[in-house]
């Protein structure tokens, strides 16, 4: 786990636990009783760490700890949903800290916002929400130099081995890109340029060997000294390294009614991806009127 991902779990664990000493129901009010701020908030996290017990498939998110109440409108329930208790206007946020997802980031991810008793049939209203596709670049290792292939003859071939950084990125088998900047019209001819062949291959963990082959210009091919750029990556299935992904979603005001419930949902294609129990990681509902 990365130094961003550590420091955001000790705000929920460290202090003592600050955030799990909040009250887990009852408002908070300003003086006389009426709330702090204008709009009225409610605030719901989980309470560990949560694991999706299965991948490709829409799990609800299971709220169990009140972080901040600031009216009676709404109420968290064991369930892990929010009952509305006063019908008005409202909107919903919700804030998700995904784990880092090393080598795995090129799965998508879900998060969404949802109302029971939902007006469509057969299933609850999507207030919101939103997929959110990973990555899927390759490492890379590079290296920059001098390289002077010469006189190179028709049939010859001139070589060299570099090697590449950041090491234990690339093996046999990873893919390179190569170019020589002297490879140029000005320098050694249009036909040249268009007849040689410049090619890179990993030849063992951090090693390629680049050739240059003249297949075609009678006399040989004098090729000067110029800037020789490799570009070596892995050619692996599944990369990403997304960091901490934290994604945050809103609905539009809502008409929401008392009796009718606000919950979460999160789906991933990663199996064993789970969501992180930070500050991060929480459900607001507000209402505005």
């Amino acid at each position: 786990m990365n130094q961003v991902s550590k420091d955001r779990r000790l705000m929920l664990a460290g202090g003592g636990g600050a955030l799990l000493a909040l009250p887990a129901t009852g408002a908070r009010t300003g003086p006389g009783g009426s709330s702090p701020s204008a709009i009225p908030r409610s605030r719901f996290t989980i309470s560990s760490d949560f694991v999706l017990p299965r991948s490709e498939t829409v799990t609800q998110l299971p709220l169990g700890i009140t972080a901040m109440q600031e009216s009676n409108d709404v109420t968290l329930q064991r369930n892990g949903r929010i009952l509305i208790n006063t019908s008005g206007r409202y909107r919903v946020i919700l804030g998700v800290d995904w784990v880092p997802q090393n080598d795995t980031g090129v799965d998508r991810r879900m998060i969404g916002i949802r109302r029971w008793p939902g007006s469509l049939p057969n299933q609850d209203d999507r207030l919101a929400s939103v997929d959110i596709s990973g990555s899927n670049p390759p490492f890379m290792a590079r290296y920059q130099g001098e390289w002077a292939p010469g006189v190179i003859p028709q049939g010859g071939v001139a070589s060299t081995e570099v090697t590449v950084t950041p090491t234990g990125t690339v093996n046999v088998g990873d893919m390179a890109i190569v170019c020589h900047s002297a490879l140029k019209d000005p320098l050694i001819g249009q036909d040249a340029v268009n007849t040689l062949i410049l090619q890179g291959r990993v030849v063992a963990p951090d090693k390629v060997r680049v050739t240059l082959c003249n297949t075609a210009i009678t006399g040989g091919v004098q090729v000067p000294a110029g800037t020789l750029n490799v570009i070596a990556m892995n050619a692996t299935g599944t990369r990403g390294e997304s960091n901490d992904g934290w994604q945050v979603l809103h609905t539009a005001t809502e008409d929401l009614a008392a009796g009718q419930m606000i919950y979460a949902v999160v789906r991933s294609r990663t199996t064993g991806d789970y969501v992180q129990a930070t500050r991060t990681t929480f459900l607001q509902i507000e209402r505005f009127g």
